[in-house]
């Protein structure tokens, strides 16, 4: 479909008019209204990777690549194309004539500098999580950017589309502001973040894909706005109001109801998302590195009813945290059984022993997805009747965070339940993520697993999938952690929306159309 300055276009050169912008404001479909589950927790260009943490910053934030939202293929955005020409460096080369929005030139020098200080292990931002061998980027001429890894990474394109660039100038100038005022390439312009309240961008008329043929979408909207409201029933309101055209993450009640409702619709799909459960292991309780408490603890919670009753938009995981669809799956193991009576001798075996059994603090983070309150709350009240004592609490981001990001210590028993993405559906960007000693957010530490993850990351094809498979099964069977599902994402909008997005489930006004 031809965007609006893509007719002016040709109308112009039909009418010999030189082709110097539209005669008229792009979009024309007044402001889009998106309601999310959480305010950001910033506007960094690294926030892109986890839209989740930034809902809609990818207006305004592009990326080297991008995946097709229905065949999750790697495709150009703002590299037209990519070579690996050693194996452990990558040419890609940069559109021509592409501006960020302060004005400054995307080139083979900003966008090193952009990339360089994404996964700087000094600025060690989240988006390493999803880094693998370290990433650094160097100029190779004005529309050539060279990517370098430390080691080979066959899965690097696919990798780089988490990486959102943003001003070289900004970041040399300016780098606090980074923070709190995004500077992109994107189909839309950062006007402020009102924090508490929202955040709002205008549409972009010199935004590159207005005139590209291979652009990934087209501007109906003139301005673009996200709130954020915690309760799904609020956000569900606000569609049928009027006061906005989507609103994320319902639960399934609120989605079958709007099902059987006038002049709303409720848009479901899956994702590349899964809700986990992590549980403290090295540098905490020294109890909590047994085997035998771990499996207590993972055998006595009933993951498939959690699934069932409170879940509801899932799907079931066989015992690990990626679907089959993922390289290092292992068809071989299963969901972790649900045994209360074992679960309890293990905890009375540990007692005659002597072991202090400690009492541990399940969390979860507000607004991350539906029902997680009620499903910490089950959690406890399961592991409370196998003799193992629980707190638990849904926390404000400024809370949650600063804990599952800071390592254990002695005195330490925690326990999380959080949605994780995994867009490269690949087990070694997981293991970088949850179970290397170095990763941010990692509570686990075995510098032989380290190695080994590090040896099957250069991999490729069958060998790959191999050498995943095996560490998939030794962190199953070292109870590491645990996977309740892969979730179905379900959103709000007016009956009649068009809106076309894929697994990654971002949030693009490009990719939405108003109700005809």
């Amino acid at each position: 479909m031809k965007s609006q300055t893509r007719l002016w276009l040709l109308a112009a050169t039909a009418l010999g008019v030189a082709a110097a912008g539209p005669a008229f404001a792009i979009g024309g479909g007044g402001e889009v209204i998106i309601v999310a589950n959480q305010e950001p927790q910033s506007m960094q260009a690294q926030v892109t990777y986890k839209e989740i943490n930034g809902v809609g910053l990818r207006n305004v934030i592009e990326n080297l690549t991008r995946l097709d939202p229905n065949t999750n293929e790697v495709l150009p955005m703002l590299a037209l194309s990519w070579e690996q020409v050693e194996p452990t460096v990558w040419h890609f080369k940069l559109r021509d004539d592409v501006t960020f929005h302060d004005g400054t030139p995307l080139n083979g020098e900003s966008a090193a500098v952009s990339l360089n200080w994404l996964y700087s292990p000094e600025n060690n931002f989240s988006i390493r999580e999803m880094m693998g061998p370290q990433i650094t980027a160097e100029a190779v001429d004005e529309s050539t950017v060279a990517v370098i890894t430390e080691a080979s990474d066959p899965l690097l394109p696919r990798r780089i589309y988490l990486a959102g660039l943003t001003s070289a100038k900004q970041i040399q100038e300016d780098p606090a502001s980074h923070d709190v005022h995004p500077i992109g390439t994107g189909p839309y312009v950062f006007d402020e973040w009102k924090q508490g309240q929202y955040w709002t961008a205008t549409a972009n008329p010199d935004w590159w894909g207005n005139t590209a043929d291979d652009t990934y979408g087209d501007i109906y909207y003139d301005s673009l706005r996200v709130i954020w409201r915690p309760e799904p029933v609020v956000r569900a309101a606000m569609v049928e109001s009027g006061e906005a055209q989507v609103a994320m993450f319902l639960t399934k009640e609120e989605c079958d109801r709007f099902n059987e409702a006038e002049g709303v619709d409720c848009i479901v799909k899956g994702s590349d998302t899964f809700l986990s459960v992590r549980l403290d292991y090295h540098g905490a309780q020294p109890i909590l590195e047994d085997l035998r408490f771990r499996e207590a603890v993972f055998t006595g919670i009933d993951w498939e009813g959690i699934r069932q009753n409170l879940m509801g938009l899932g799907e079931p995981l066989a015992g690990q945290l990626l679907p089959e669809a993922a390289t290092g799956f292992h068809d071989g193991i299963s969901q972790y059984p649900y045994d209360p009576v074992r679960a309890k001798a293990l905890v009375e075996e540990l007692k005659a022993e002597g072991s202090e059994i400690p009492s541990i603090h399940i969390a979860t983070r507000l607004g991350s997805t539906p029902r997680n309150g009620e499903m910490i709350e089950a959690m406890g009240a399961m592991l409370n009747a196998i003799g193992i004592p629980t707190t638990v609490a849904v926390e404000e981001p400024g809370v949650f965070n600063p804990w599952v990001t800071t390592k254990p210590e002695p005195t330490r028993a925690g326990m999380w339940l959080h949605p994780q993405g995994n867009p490269l559906m690949d087990y070694a960007a997981q293991f970088s993520a949850h179970y290397i000693c170095g990763s941010i957010i990692s509570v686990f530490c075995d510098p032989d697993f380290d190695a080994r993850v590090a040896d099957a990351a250069t991999l490729s094809g069958d060998e790959r999938h191999q050498a995943l498979r095996e560490l998939v099964k030794e962190g199953h069977d070292r109870y590491i952690m645990g996977g309740v599902g892969l979730l179905q994402r379900a959103y709000g909008v007016p009956q009649g929306f068009d809106w076309d997005f894929g697994l990654d489930h971002r949030i693009l006004a490009v990719h939405m159309k108003p109700a005809e």
